[in-house]
């Protein structure tokens, strides 16, 4: 009697492992899941916040040399036109480095959201 009602209990005790073993396989699928969506949300978030900043510096830039070409020099007798050249291109240089330099944050830390 004693060992049947053994048997009896490691069957049943057998029977339910599987079931508790696939609760724990599919809770930690679900976290695992879970995880990897938000890992994912938040690069799609950092990688979006990025393109539109290189979006709005590659405008500005086109902005910039449209401007440029439609520059017009109307020479004085006096100046050599190597200065006036020369200043252009400066003038020209640093209001393209502001422009670019207004773009960019102080700092570059896409997952700065993570920490």
């Amino acid at each position: 009697m004693l060992k049947r009602s053994m048997c009896g209990a490691l069957l049943t005790v057998l029977c339910c492992l599987p079931v508790v073993g696939n609760g724990a396989t599919c809770r930690s699928g679900q976290a695992a899941s879970d995880g990897s969506q938000a890992g994912y949300s938040q690069a799609k978030q950092a990688s979006d916040a990025w393109a539109e900043r290189e979006r709005t510096v590659s405008d500005q830039l086109q902005q910039c040399l449209s401007r440029i070409r439609s520059t017009s020099i109307s020479l004085p007798t006096f100046p050599s036109l190597q200065d006036i050249l020369s200043q252009l291109a400066n003038q020209i240089c640093q209001a393209a480095v502001d422009q670019i330099n207004s773009q960019i944050p102080s700092t570059i830390d896409p997952w700065q959201q993570l920490k």
